[in-house]
């Protein structure tokens, strides 16, 4: 996922949520970073659980990751802790719980060491479920990377289609990867994802990424995965 041609933009590129009023250029940018989202028609109750593992096969010394979760102010529960500290979800990685009005004063506004904590020379995971997300459109606009894990199945592939149109129409730079949900069968795999990735391509002129497999099934909710991180 660490491409050559990894997507480094200003805010103002990225949304016109960050651009001022009278059209000027901010004088103070973001960091240079990536921001990334994982996500599952089938299992969208999971984005906590699917960003945190990606980031945490991604996390490193050299390149250390923020999960951030965008809340609800809406939501009669907060999840996560909210005083402002983030927490740690293992190596090189560490998730912040914002309001959405919190994270756009965050990267948009002056830099605060606050800011270059969560966003400095780190890849961004955006926890959100996008079914049930007040500002869904404004999280979208910010990703870079959007990772789809969908099933090997006309009706998970169909929602995952509809989410990629929906990404684009949102964001025409959005870059899209697959990753299958289920056993690793590599041969299988492979078929089906050319066979999407070339509706995809026909459809709406976009390339996917091929990331592998990813395996649910443990009741435990433990992963197994054979997935193409690099």
């Amino acid at each position: 996922m660490d491409d050559p041609k990894k997507l480094v933009r200003g805010l103002k590129d990225i949304s016109p949520l960050f651009s001022t009023v009278s059209g000027e250029v901010p004088v103070r940018r973001s960091p240079e970073v990536q921001v990334l989202g994982v996500s599952s028609p089938d299992c969208d109750g999971d984005s906590l659980l699917l960003n945190t593992f990606f980031a945490s096969q991604i996390a490193s010394p050299d390149k250390p990751c923020s999960l951030l979760s965008v809340l609800s102010r809406y939501a009669k529960v907060s999840s996560g802790p909210r005083n402002g500290m983030p927490e740690s979800f293992g190596d090189h990685l560490e998730r912040y719980c914002l309001y959405w009005d919190e994270l756009r004063e965050l990267i948009s506004g002056p830099f605060s060491p606050r800011a270059e904590g969560v966003l400095q020379s780190r890849d961004i995971f955006l926890d959100f479920e996008y079914r049930h997300l007040l500002h869904f459109e404004n999280a979208v606009s910010l990703l870079d990377k959007w990772v789809l894990l969908l099933k090997p199945t006309t009706e998970s592939l169909t929602e995952g289609y509809k989410m990629m149109k929906i990404g684009l129409a949102l964001n025409p730079q959005l870059e899209f990867y697959i990753t299958l949900s289920g056993r690793a069968e590599e041969a299988n795999g492979v078929v089906v994802f050319d066979r999407f990735s070339s509706f995809v391509f026909t459809h709406l002129d976009d390339h996917l990424g091929w990331l592998g497999w990813m395996d649910l099934a443990d009741p435990e909710r433990h992963f197994s995965a054979a997935l193409h991180i690099e």
